[in-house]
C-alpha cells in the first residue's frame, strides 16, 4: 500500500483545514469585508510572531533550517494548518541533516540517540513545552496537557492501575460484547455487497468501547450507525453535531495554536472559531457522560472538580478513539494490499483458531505475527507523525553533541525516525517480520509517545486492535476500493477514509 497526499484543491482537505477560520469569520462579519479582516488578522500574526522571536529566541543559531523558520513560527504553523507538518519537517531533515531549526526556538533532532535525552526520565528530563497549553480543556490541564511534573505524577497514579494489563483483563468481556455489535453491523454490509467507509465504523467502535469502560455507558454510535451526538452549550438550544468532526477540528486548531502559545489568549477570545466551538462541544459531551455515569447525589463533586473531571473525560474520548480507529484502518489496509503478508497472517490465525471463523483475545494475542503486523502498520503510517514538543530544563542540556540552553524547544520527528533507512533498512516496505527479528526495534516505535509521558492507554489500544483485526480477518474476505490511502494531519496523522467491501468466509 502507498500513502497518497491529496492535492490542495481536494474538497475534503479544504474542508478539514480551511474551515478552521474562514467560514466562521464570514459568519461573524456577515460576509462584509472578509478579505480585509482575514488579511489584517494574518498581518497581526506575522507582526506578533516576529516580535515574539526577539523575546524568546535562544542560542544554537548555527543549526540550519528553512529561512522563514529562523525568524518566525509561521513556517511550521503554515504546514500544520495545511495538514502536512510532518512531511515538511521530514523534507527539511533530508535537506539540512539530523538537526534542523523548524522555529526560532525549536530544534528538530532526527536521531535515535536523541530519544533517551529529549524523552528521558528523572528530575533533569525535559518537560512538556508550552505547546501543550493549547490542549487544555475547560481551563483545567489533563493528564495529557499538564506541563507540571508533579501534577502529571499525581494524575497518573490515580488512573494508571485502571489501564494496566491486569486490570484491563476484567474489561475484555465488555470489549468483546461491543465488538460483537460491531460485527453485526459489518454483516449488514456483507449482505449489501457494497463498498463502505470502515474508518467511520472503527471510530464508532472506539467511541463505544471507551465510553463503556470509562463511564459505564456506551455513547451508542454503533447502534445508531452515526456519530451524531446531542450538544447543548450554555445559553443555546440543543443541537446535534458529529463527534468525529468535533475531535478533528479541536485537535487541528490546538496543533496550530500550540506553535504560537502566546496567541492562546487571543484565540480563546474568538468563540466563533470552529476549533473553539468544537472544544466547547466536546466539553459538553464529556460533562454529559460524567453525569450519566455518576448521576446527581449528595456526593456529587463541586464545580471545580467537575471542570477537572470534564477535562479528563475529553482527553479519554479523544485519545481513546482517534488513535485506535485510525491505526486499525491503516493496518487493515496494509494487510489487504500486501498479499504475502495477508496469506501468511491468515494461515497463522486459522491455525490458532483451529479453523474457526472467530477467536478470543487470549488466542489472538498469542499469534506473534499479528502483533508484529500491527506494529509495522503503526511504524509505516505513524499515527503520531510529528515530533512531540519538550523544553530544555534549567541549566540546559546536551543532545547529540550540541548544547541547548534552558527553554529551547526540542522534538524528535516520529515520521522521520519511522522511515530512517539506517534503522529499518527498507523503511518503505510493509514487512512485519522485522518485529520478530529482535526486540531492539521496539524502542524506536513512537506511535504512543516515549518516556514518562507516553500514552497511558496503549494497553487498551493493543487489546482493541488485536481483537478487532483478528475478528475481521477470520470472519470476512476483505477487498479494498483503492490501493492508496489519502491522509491528512491535525494533531494525529490519519486517513481521510478507508473504503472496503466484505464477504463472509
Amino acid at each position: 500500500m502507498t500513502i497518497k497526499f491529496p492535492p490542495r484543491s481536494d474538497w475534503r482537505h479544504f474542508n478539514f483545514a480551511e474551515r478552521m477560520f474562514l467560514p466562521d469569520l464570514n459568519e461573524v462579519f456577515g460576509g462584509r469585508g472578509i478579505g480585509l479582516y482575514a488579511l489584517a488578522f494574518l498581518l497581526l500574526l506575522c507582526g506578533l510572531s516576529v516580535l515574539h522571536t526577539f523575546l524568546v529566541r535562544k542560542s544554537a543559531h548555527h543549526i540550519p533550517g528553512p529561512l522563514l523558520a529562523r525568524w518566525t513560527n509561521l513556517w511550521l504553523a503554515y504546514h500544520a494548518y495545511r495538514g502536512r507538518r510532518y512531511k515538511a519537517v521530514h523534507a527539511a531533515h533530508q535537506r539540512y541533516g539530523v538537526m534542523v531549526r523548524i522555529g526560532p526556538n525549536h530544534i528538530s533532532v532526527a536521531s535515535p540517540e536523541a530519544l533517551s535525552v529529549i524523552y528521558g526520565q528523572g528530575p533533569r528530563a525535559p518537560a512538556k513545552s508550552p505547546f501543550y497549553d493549547s490542549f487544555v480543556c475547560n481551563g483545567k490541564p489533563s493528564i495529557f496537557s499538564t506541563r507540571d511534573r508533579q501534577d502529571h505524577s499525581t494524575k497518573r497514579r490515580v488512573v494508571s492501575h485502571a489501564f494496566s494489563s491486569s486490570a484491563l483483563q476484567e474489561f475484555i468481556p465488555l470489549i468483546h460484547s461491543t465488538i460483537g455489535d460491531f460485527t453485526q453491523r459489518l454483516d449488514e454490509f456483507c449482505l449489501k455487497g457494497e463498498y463502505f467507509d470502515v474508518l467511520l465504523w472503527f471510530n464508532y467502535l472506539a467511541f463505544d468501547v471507551l465510553s463503556d469502560l470509562a463511564f459505564g455507558e456506551r455513547i451508542g454510535m454503533l447502534k445508531q450507525g452515526s456519530d451524531l451526538v446531542e450538544i447543548q452549550r450554555a445559553g443555546e438550544s440543543s443541537v446535534h453535531e458529529n463527534a468525529i468532526a468535533l475531535v478533528d477540528e479541536r485537535e487541528h486548531l490546538a496543533a496550530i495554536v500550540g506553535i504560537h502559545p502566546f496567541l492562546q489568549v487571543v484565540v480563546n477570545s474568538l468563540p466563533f472559531l470552529s476549533g473553539n466551538k468544537a472544544t466547547s462541544g466536546l466539553e459538553e459531551l464529556g460533562r454529559r457522560q460524567l453525569i450519566a455515569a455518576r448521576g446527581y447525589d449528595v456526593r456529587s463533586p463541586n464545580a471545580d472538580e467537575v471542570a477537572e473531571l470534564t477535562a479528563e473525560a475529553v482527553t479519554l474520548l479523544i485519545a481513546g478513539s482517534d488513535t485506535t480507529s485510525n491505526s486499525m484502518a491503516v493496518t487493515l489496509h496494509f494487510i489487504a494490499t500486501n498479499p504475502r503478508v495477508y496469506t501468511k497472517l491468515m494461515g497463522l490465525l486459522l491455525e490458532a483458531s483451529s479453523g474457526q471463523n472467530e477467536m478470543s483475545y487470549e488466542q489472538a494475542k498469542d499469534v506473534p505475527y499479528l502483533q508484529a503486523t500491527i506494529n509495522e502498520g503503526l511504524r509505516l503510517h505513524s499515527t503520531t507523525a510529528i515530533g512531540l514538543h519538550r523544553s530544555a530544563p534549567p541549566g540546559g542540556l546536551v543532545c547529540c553533541g550540541h548544547f541547548f540552553p534552558e527553554g529551547t524547544e526540542l522534538s524528535v520527528p516520529a515520521w522521520t525516525i519511522g522511515h530512517d533507512t539506517e534503522l529499518w533498512g527498507d523503511p518503505d516496505v510493509f514487512r512485519p517480520e522485522r518485529w520478530l527479528e529482535g526486540k531492539e526495534s521496539r524502542q524506536y516505535l513512537l506511535a504512543f509517545g516515549k518516556g514518562p509521558r507516553a500514552c497511558i492507554g496503549q494497553n487498551l489500544a493493543y487489546i482493541e486492535m488485536i481483537s478487532v483485526l483478528a475478528t475481521i480477518l477470520l470472519r470476512y474476505k476483505v477487498e479494498v476500493r483503492s490501493q492508496e490511502l489519502q491522509t491528512t494531519e491535525g494533531f494525529m496523522h490519519k486517513p481521510l477514509d478507508c473504503w472496503i467491501k466484505l464477504s463472509r468466509r
